[in-house]
């Protein structure tokens, strides 16, 4: 929550400029200035669901976080449509009723994980637990510190290039966006895997099972890359009818079957990255990934949109192709670094 509330004050304090490097101006700007501020500024709340969730999984217990994420999002959904329309005598506060809708969902969420940690004695908090802890303290810093700075220097660059691909128009933005939620579907599967990789062989190093560990990590990997490629083709393959859901625009459907055409090829290394990921950070080293991840990010993809699909012009297919580069990068490097064969005891 403390890295939360300090990223939320900077994106509070900075909200202009961020949007203006995506491309935000004008009427566009004044629309989403207000949601930016709500969601960011209360990112500590986010946070603490994250937190929460990852605690209950990290016990061996995926099903909790997963009912309770299925009540939050019904609840966001009723919590948009009274916010975001008004009904009654509550007034339509449009953006910003999402924004809330979004907080007050996450707020609920919370308080029901809270609920139920209570009856799990490896998280119920009792008043010996608010002890400063200076060791275990500076040793959670230690791991958190990279992997934050991992997930910021991803988000840093999708800000960069997200901003690039506003300026390439409508269709390409709005093609950009029909395939990006068209995807979640394939990369909520490998989300679920890397989860499962976290949990099981977190515990299987904790146990000292080096065998068991390996073993886990080649069936996530193996499960996760044939689902995550299978629905990725039938989603590519259905398309031009899926898209019809989005947008009647032929030009559009045309470059979303592209891109997912392209996105087939970078699942094998998504997931890779997914679950190795996953993998080398449950034994301790948060670092590797922190440095593998910027590379790919910065060195990849930021750099491959605007050379390619801006400088050059190839446009929309250019940005995924430069995604599914730094999704291979990444897979390459996080092998290499398996190979030492000493990785698990590295990590122990």
């Amino acid at each position: 929550m403390a890295i939360g509330a300090v990223l939320g004050v900077i994106s509070v304090v900075f909200a202009v400029p961020l949007l203006h490097i995506m491309g935000a101006h004008g009427q566009l700007e004044q629309t989403a200035l207000p949601y930016f501020r709500t969601v960011l500024g209360l990112s500590p709340l986010i946070a603490l669901f994250t937190a929460q969730s990852a605690s209950f999984r990290a016990t061996g217990d995926t099903k909790t976080p997963l009912r309770v994420g299925l009540e939050m999002n019904a609840l966001h959904v009723i919590l948009d449509y009274i916010l975001i329309f008004g009904i009654g005598a509550i007034p339509a506060w449009g953006i910003t009723g999402a924004a809330w809708a979004m907080i007050l969902a996450r707020v609920y969420a919370s308080a029901r994980l809270w609920m139920k940690s209570r009856r799990v004695d490896a998280l119920r908090l009792r008043r010996r637990d608010f002890v400063f802890h200076p060791a275990l303290i500076s040793s959670m810093v230690r791991f958190a510190i990279p992997a934050a700075i991992e997930r910021l220097s991803m988000r840093l660059g999708q800000v960069i290039y997200f901003g690039l691909i506003v300026r390439m128009g409508v269709d390409v933005y709005a093609t950009h966006n029909i395939a990006g939620t068209i995807a979640t579907f394939a990369y909520t599967i490998g989300s679920g895997f890397a989860t499962a990789a976290t949990t099981t062989i977190g515990q299987a190093i904790g146990s000292g099972n080096e065998s068991e560990a390996l073993a886990y990590r080649r069936a996530s990997y193996i499960q996760s890359a044939l689902l995550m490629t299978a629905v990725t083709t039938l989603l590519c393959a259905t398309s031009p009818w899926f898209g019809l859901l989005f947008t009647h625009n032929e030009r559009v459907i045309h470059l979303l079957t592209i891109v997912l055409a392209i996105d087939i090829v970078s699942q094998p290394f998504l997931a890779a990255v997914l679950v190795d990921t996953s993998a080398i950070q449950a034994g301790g080293n948060s670092k590797y990934p922190m440095i593998v991840t910027t590379i790919g990010i910065w060195v990849v993809r930021t750099l491959g949109v605007y050379l390619f699909a801006w400088q050059l012009g190839f446009g929309l297919p250019a940005v995924w192709a430069s995604i599914a580069g730094d999704n291979a990068l990444r897979a390459i490097l996080f092998a290499l670094y398996r190979k030492k064969g000493n990785w698990i005891r590295a990590l122990s």
